[in-house]
Order: C-alpha cells, then sequence, then structure tokens
C-alpha cells in the first residue's frame, strides 16, 4: 500500500511538471503552509504567473524539481526549513535545474543569514513583509540578470558588523544537530558524513567564531540566528 502510495504521488507529481512546462511557472518551498499558500495566489492574481505549485517539505520539493526538468523556472525558497536550511538546498537545484532563478523568501532579518545567503549567489533576496512593488521589482531585475535584494535587508546589510563570520550550509546543518543534542557519530549518520569529516566542520566552526567550547559556538550561532 506504502509503495503504490508513493507511486501515485510521484505520477501526479510528474502530471504537475509536464502542465507547468506550457507557461510561466514557479515552485514554492516553505514549512508555513499558509505563507505559501498566500504567496502562489499572489503570483498568479498579481504578477501573472498561470501556474503555482507549492511545497512545505523539501523531499517533495525536490521530486517534483526532478519531474520538471531542465526549464526556466523561479523557486522561492524559504531559509528556516524543518531539520535544515534552504542553502543546504541550493546546490541540487542547480545541479537539477540549472535555469532555475532561486529567490529567497524568508523572515530571516540576522545580517549573519543575509550574508551567508548572498555568499550562494542567488538571483534575489526577498523578506516576507516586503511590498508587492519589491516583488516586481525583483521580477525585472532578473530580466536584467541583476542581483535584487529587497530595501529592508539592503537597510539591514548596511549596518552588518563584518566580525560577524558566515557558516557553509553543511556546517550550519551541523550545527542544528549538535543543537539538538546529537552526538558526532549520530550528526555523521544523519547528514551521510564521517565522524572525521563532522569534527572537521565543527573544528572550523569554533576557529571562525573564536569560541573554545561547542556550548560557546552554540550561544554564538544562536545570538545570530544562524540556527
Amino acid at each position: 500500500m506504502v509503495v503504490l502510495n508513493d507511486y501515485i504521488c510521484l505520477t501526479r507529481l510528474i502530471k504537475q511538471a509536464i502542465l507547468m512546462k506550457t507557461t510561466s511557472h514557479a515552485i514554492i518551498l516553505d514549512d508555513q503552509k499558509i505563507v505559501a499558500f498566500s504567496f502562489a495566489l499572489l503570483l498568479k492574481r498579481e504578477c501573472g504567473i498561470e501556474l503555482v505549485q507549492s511545497f512545505s517539505q523539501g523531499s517533495e520539493f525536490l521530486q517534483f524539481l526532478r519531474a520538471f526538468g531542465k526549464q526556466e523556472l523561479f523557486v522561492f525558497l524559504d531559509y528556516y526549513l524543518p531539520n535544515e536550511n534552504g542553502l543546504s538546498l541550493l546546490t541540487e537545484i542547480r545541479r537539477i535545474n540549472g535555469d532555475a532563478k532561486v529567490i529567497f523568501l524568508t523572515g530571516a532579518t540576522a545580517p549573519a543569514v543575509i550574508s551567508s545567503i548572498l555568499q550562494y549567489r542567488p538571483e534575489a533576496v526577498l523578506s516576507k513583509s516586503c511590498e508587492l512593488s519589491e516583488v516586481f521589482a525583483c521580477f525585472e531585475a532578473i530580466k536584467k540578470k541583476e542581483l535584487y535584494i529587497c530595501s529592508e535587508f539592503e537597510r539591514i546589510l548596511s549596518t552588518y558588523d563584518k566580525k560577524i563570520k558566515t557558516f557553509t550550509p553543511r556546517e550550519i546543518e551541523v550545527l542544528q544537530y549538535f543543537s539538538e543534542g546529537y552526538s558526532v557519530a549520530e550528526t555523521a549518520s544523519r547528514t551521510f558524513l564521517s565522524p572525521h569529516t563532522v569534527v572537521a566542520h565543527r573544528r572550523k566552526m569554533m576557529a571562525k567564531a573564536a569560541c573554545q567550547t561547542i556550548g560557546q559556538m552554540l550561544k554564538y550561532a544562536r545570538e545570530h540566528n544562524l540556527i
């Protein structure tokens, strides 16, 4: 029964992907379903994007993306997701579809987080509290192949203390597991890394933040909203 349900689900996703290829299209990944639903309606009604698919789980999101194929696509991605962050998906999105235009739509306001996002060169970063006019401006900038940063994030970055370090998606993923109390071995198992690699990530993060213990490292990460 589980196998049959998985097959039905995959078939449905593939049919949706095929349909979306016929017109302008976008997909949204946000674990807050009401946010994703509301933004999907906005894209349809105000931005002229006829077909929009929203997801709350990264696995379903990637499954759809693979079925969709290498077609131009707007991808709206949150930073904070259950058990991961949006940056950890960015490389996989680009591997699957190099024509995807990745736009971070996030409630994150920490300068360190915004700076980390920009290091991975998305097409745009938008605050969930931005004006509709900035969504329009975002699409125009993407057409011109220009990076778009909403005014709220521009203001936040203008006061950014460069002494605050940024971390890679993998480092933040490892740090998230540590914050939940997992050991090195357990973290290695869940991230498909060797224990030696997990320890190396931990050592590198602690060096970046000038921390002597993992407790200090977690305190630093929480103070700067990295996890």
